[in-house]
């Protein structure tokens, strides 16, 4: 069997643990119903006593989604990093022919999964309660999917802080996506930060795919290659850093739960 063949299979296996502990862990159930929802309804439900202009509505349901892929796809890959640790199989793991990108991927095809079932939730919802319908399909699968290779480029960073961090690093992975969605003006223009930190929200990735959304609506101008400039930068930052981190990581002796 060729060593690709042998990489798609353990990329699969991971995603399939992902998704056998999501239905064995109430918390990660309501990670893909209750949490979600409750974003969702509070901040459509705030917009909607304010105003009945349907254009914030789909902002709201647009960008509330958009942030959800970035967390799901930045999420996956390293809570079943932390998962193996937590549980005292990293030692087994890091001796294995398994290597940090596979993780990443397998994250990414549980994270497909479970956006489509809060997708679903969310236009449906938009579309039910609030008469939100998605008029410009294939403009707001492109922003979907750059919020999603988003995701994918900060959950290469967030594994390198779990190389380094350990357990330690769980808190960071949690908040790292929605710091990151709140600098990059997930419901509103970044011109609303003081100059250096519109400056610094001006080079993510994540500002350039939220406004792909906000521009299927008509409140923000698209820049694709602005978009794709930013996404390749930051992913070789990430690339560096998460291989130096590893390296740092085998230096010192930290990959491993010692008993």
């Amino acid at each position: 069997m060729s060593e690709l063949s042998l990489s798609g299979r353990r990329i699969l296996a991971h995603a399939y643990h992902i998704l056998i502990s999501a239905k064995r862990d109430v918390f990660r159930l309501f990670d893909v119903t209750l949490w979600p929802l409750v974003l969702f309804l509070s901040m459509t439900l705030f917009a909607g006593a304010f105003t009945h202009d349907t254009r914030v509505t789909g902002l709201v349901v647009l960008g509330a989604l958009g942030w959800r892929i970035i967390y799901h796809f930045q999420m996956e890959a390293v809570q079943l990093y932390m998962d193996n640790y937590w549980m005292g199989m990293i030692e087994h793991v890091m001796i294995s022919p398994v290597r940090w990108w596979e993780f990443i991927l397998g994250g990414a095809i549980s994270a497909v999964l479970k956006i489509c079932v809060i997708g679903v939730l969310f236009l449906g919802l938009g579309h039910v309660v609030f008469h939100f319908t998605v008029t410009s399909w294939g403009a707001t699968l492109l922003g979907f999917l750059a919020c999603a290779l988003c995701g994918l480029v900060l959950s290469i960073f967030s594994m390198g802080v779990a190389f380094l961090k350990r357990g330690d690093a769980f808190a960071f992975i949690y908040a790292f996506p929605d710091a990151i969605a709140v600098l990059s003006g997930v419901f509103y223009p970044v011109t609303v930060f003081p100059g250096p930190v519109r400056l610094l929200a001006e080079t993510l990735p994540t500002t350039q795919a939220f406004n792909l959304l906000k521009a299927t609506l008509g409140l923000a101008q698209p820049d694709l290659p602005r978009f794709c400039v930013t996404l390749a930068g930051w992913l070789a930052l990430a690339v560096l850093f998460t291989g130096w981190a590893l390296a740092r990581a085998r230096r010192d002796g930290k990959l491993v739960k010692m008993k």
